[in-house]
């Protein structure tokens, strides 16, 4: 006890010397701050070094944290690309299966040339149009002409620089057929209207509405696999088409050699 008061006693008195000294000479306060400050900024630093320590970990920690979610994010993408690129392979083979089912694009349909529709003739049961090549070109009696999604006719007749084409809907139009889904084969006629009409089809062939009309490659005549129409309405007796080619808005025609 008599040692707390006579230190209590002691700092009060160094206190008040130090009062009293530093109103009478500022350099002294001065170095008395100066190496206050010396002293307490090393012992400040050691203080502080526990909470930057721990700062640091919790940032480190954070960043671990978002790091995982990101490396998490990117096997989901992964995943996600090889499941798209298996579907990829899967349609290819699916499609070159199909081909080598529909014997698609014979080596002798192999040459095709391009030509600009010039006019078109439209009286009853006559659906045709004309093209800007002909003999010039190499065309010849028969060859097949598609659109930019199917058969659309073939060559009726050939001049020096242009040609004259029938279309898949008019009168005389025959062409061996196969539907996409039931695989009844027929012939597909034209009537000289919007609509076509599969004849010769087995009984009970069960074609539905919305099926794809293909060339069959019967007889040697036209290529297998060209799309020629779509099943729009079936009868009891009867089985409609129409062309999958808006040939009034159409301008161009390829002409395929077979």
């Amino acid at each position: 006890m008599v040692f707390n008061k006579i230190e209590t006693v002691f700092f009060s008195f160094l206190c008040v010397v130090c009062l009293v000294v530093s109103k009478a000479d500022h350099d002294f306060s001065r170095d008395v701050s100066s190496v206050f400050v010396n002293i307490s900024l090393p012992v400040a630093k050691f203080a502080a070094f526990p909470f930057n320590v721990a700062f640091s970990l919790v940032t480190d920690f954070g960043e671990l944290v978002r790091a995982k979610e990101e490396n998490q994010n990117l096997k989901e993408e992964l995943e996600k690309l090889r499941s798209f690129y298996i579907k990829s392979l899967n349609i290819h083979q699916e499609n070159k299966d199909l081909r080598e089912m529909l014997q698609f694009v014979s080596s002798k349909s192999a040459n095709f040339k391009v030509a600009q529709i010039i006019g078109r003739s439209r009286p009853l049961f006559n659906q045709k149009i004309f093209i800007d090549a002909g003999e010039d070109r190499g065309l010849k009696e028969g060859e097949i002409i598609t659109g930019k999604r199917g058969v659309i006719g073939r060559v009726a007749e050939v001049y020096e620089n242009k040609s004259h084409i029938f279309l898949l809907n008019d009168a005389i139009s025959r062409i061996p057929v196969i539907t996409s889904q039931a695989r009844a084969k027929g012939i597909l006629v034209g009537n000289g209207s919007g609509m076509m009409e599969i004849l010769y089809l087995p009984k009970n062939h069960d074609i539905q509405v919305g099926e794809m009309i293909f060339t069959s490659g019967d007889g040697d005549t036209l290529p297998p696999g060209l799309l020629a129409g779509v099943v729009i309405k079936v009868n009891k007796d009867s089985v409609l088409v129409s062309m999958v080619e808006d040939v009034n808005n159409a301008d161009l025609v390829t002409i395929l050699a077979y």
